[in-house]
């Protein structure tokens, strides 16, 4: 590994430990999606005017690639100091004493390793999981063949995250003061220093010696190539294979098929390394401990129910004083295939994915090394049920849609981009369909602000190649789908003797022929899945009281409300609900009232523009987020769960 040391962009101490702290998160092989921590102790000026010693660590949800100054926690340092002198300090205590140590009390929730930071005496202190050094230290190595290896450092066993790792730390420090660093096995690396740099560049030496010796064991492919590639029907396996993860709650199912991902699964090493266990102890909380090999897809079920049962035994004789968590596997190796990841959400199992592969990596080079030796399965359960995660569980309220896929059609105006923007704020991953590329760049907007990944597919929907290629793509980033919001439309108006063929044809492909389609897969996804679903169709006020000169559209959303009756009649049994909105009159943001269509109606009427817009009961403007919140409650199994075949109408009340 080579130092990226550059000129600091500023002389002060806390921007350099941002500065440095970056350096070590762009490494994929040190920092894994919040991983690690660094932290600096400085001078400050307290809410009182006094100089205060502190120290800044990095804080709960700041990310080491892209931390800045704000991402680092304020501690008392004498507080902090204080506490050596206490024996043992359970989490819970440890977490209490920590937050009234806070310089800020409204500042993010401190590392669980502050104390392990404090009691480090010496400026700045940067820590890792290293995947080179986890290949050396999860072996039956000694302490003293590790010391060899790397260097100049101390060796400690693996003891879990918290006060008693600090106090394992404080015992040491008078021989690690002269060490370039300390390695915690199973763990990861600690450096230190007063020269931010020489922080950062012992780091960088000390993992780098770590990378020399276990590549010297390598001879030829880390991962042979035993077996060949599998291609299997995706369209089937993978929404069944979603279906039966998603017993308890929905789960998001994400197939990596990279070259990585793709050559482990063609080596017999793999199997074998589905039951080490994750690369460090901190992963288990994602990836569980034991990873499940499918050799042939037609066992898939039934090794998934011999896996629960034995996560149901091990969690009964280890962690039996908390509510189990899903049994489920959470990483599924596919022989010849690649490697699944289950999780709550697309990000969950793309964190999944990528602890998976690195610990791979680890393991396959721990064999190489020596013999791969990890914690057992009693600390592995304890860390899993670690007390502090588990009370964050208890105040954790999922958001109503957590883990559905929906699918919106026009999701790039209107009702369809208000329909979007709600599902995924409510945590829905929204395939967000849509003619008009503007789609994408709706999508990048929604995603920032609803922080639920989503994808936008710029598709004619009347196509049925392009219709059939949506579906897959949403298949494999997310497993299946749930939801299905048929909104798209076109509008053109025109008496019945005035109507050409190919006017009729083209609002036909779109309002009924391209709706069929939308429909028609994932209906048939919904089945395969065995999780019930919904759907919602956007149909108009014209279907009941239909109006002059809108044969053309009248008549083709009137297909589309056949169908979704026939939906409901054969998707009862499957617990697939259908469902109609009638809205009127939506104008903010629908393209079907442009070029001039929205005064020819006015003027057909005898009205102005602001007249027509509000000629209902009610005298109001109907708009796209009346139609998005009756979605959201249609969708509510609480409230609408009985409900299927019925039509609502969102029209502020016909005259």
């Amino acid at each position: 590994m080579k130092s990226k040391w550059n000129t600091p962009p500023s002389k002060d101490d806390l921007s350099i430990r941002a500065f440095t702290s970056r350096l070590l998160g762009v490494e994929g092989d040190l920092v894994l999606h919040g991983g690690g921590n660094t932290s600096v102790k400085i001078d400050e000026i307290d809410h009182a005017g006094r100089k205060t010693r502190v120290l800044r660590v990095k804080g709960s949800g700041s990310d080491l690639a892209t931390i800045t100054e704000s991402g680092f926690t304020g501690l008392r340092m004498d507080d902090l100091e204080a506490a050596k002198i206490i024996d043992t300090m359970d989490d819970f205590t440890m977490t209490d004493y920590l937050r009234k140590s806070m310089l800020n009390p409204v500042e993010p929730a401190p590392s669980v390793e502050s104390f392990l930071h404090a009691f480090i005496p010496f400026k700045f202190v940067d820590h890792s999981h290293s995947d080179a050094i986890l290949s050396i230290t999860n072996t039956d190595l000694t302490d003293e063949q590790v010391q060899t290896i790397l260097g100049d450092v101390i060796v400690l066993p693996y003891i879990p995250p918290g006060f008693k790792l600090a106090k394992a730390v404080l015992s040491v420090m008078d021989k690690a003061k002269d060490a370039k660093g300390l390695v915690l096995r199973k763990h990861g690396l600690f450096t230190f220093s007063d020269d931010p740099r020489k922080c950062y560049e012992n780091h960088i030496k000390i993992v780098t010696e770590a990378e020399e010796y276990r590549d010297s064991k390598k001879k030829g492919d880390l991962f042979p190539e035993d077996y060949a590639n599998v291609e299997i029907d995706e369209k089937t396996f993978l929404p069944r294979l979603r279906g039966f993860l998603s017993f308890r709650a929905k789960k998001i199912v994400l197939a990596d098929r990279s070259p990585a991902a793709l050559q482990i699964s063609k080596s017999k090493k793999a199997e074998a390394i589905c039951s080490y266990g994750p690369a460090t102890p901190d992963m288990l909380i994602r990836t569980k401990y034991d990873f499940l090999y499918i050799e042939k897809i037609e066992s898939a079920e039934n090794l998934i129910l011999e896996y629960r049962k034995k996560y149901a035994r091990e969690h009964s004789e280890y962690a039996s004083e908390y509510p189990m968590h899903d049994p489920n596997p959470s990483v599924i190796v596919i022989r010849g295939y690649g490697i699944l990841a289950a999780g709550s959400s697309y990000k969950e199992c793309r964190i999944i994915l990528d602890q998976a592969v690195h610990s791979f990596y680890v393991n396959a080079f721990t064999d190489l090394v020596s013999r791969h030796v990890f914690i057992t399965k009693a600390e592995a359960y304890a860390m899993e049920y670690w007390p502090l995660e588990e009370a964050k569980l208890k105040k954790y309220r999922p958001r109503k849609l957590e883990g559905t896929v929906s699918v919106v059609t026009g999701a790039a105006s209107g009702i369809g981009l208000e329909a979007f923007k709600q599902l995924a704020l409510a945590g829905s991953h929204v395939v967000a369909v849509d003619l008009d590329d503007k789609v994408v760049e709706e999508a990048r907007r929604i995603q920032s602000e609803a922080s639920t990944f989503n994808l936008p597919v710029v598709a004619d929907m009347s196509d049925e190649d392009a219709v059939s290629s949506l579906y897959m793509e949403a298949i494999r980033k997310f497993g299946g789908i749930d939801i299905v919001f048929n909104n798209a439309g076109i509008l053109k108006t025109a008496p019945i003797d005035k109507i050409t063929m190919k006017d009729m044809d083209q609002m036909y492909r779109v309002n009924a022929r391209g709706t069929f389609m939308i429909t028609r897969e994932a209906f048939s996804i919904m089945k395969t899945q065995g999780i019930g679903g919904n759907f919602v169709f956007n149909i108009t006020k014209n279907l009941t009281n239909p109006g002059e000169e809108m044969t053309m559209y009248g008549t083709t959303k009137a297909f589309a409300a056949h169908l979704s009756h026939y939906v409901a009649k054969e998707g009862g049994k499957y617990r697939i609900r259908s469902n109609i909105i009638n809205p009127d009159k939506i104008f903010r943001g629908s393209k079907i009232w442009e070029n001039g269509v929205l005064e020819s109606r006015a003027k057909a009427k005898g009205q102005t523009v602001e007249e027509y817009k509000t000629q209902n009961l009610l005298r109001i403007e109907v708009l796209p987020s009346h139609v998005a919140g009756v979605l959201l409650a249609l969708l509510d199994e609480d409230t609408f769960g009985a409900t299927t075949d019925a039509m609502i109408p969102v029209d502020g009340g016909i005259k």
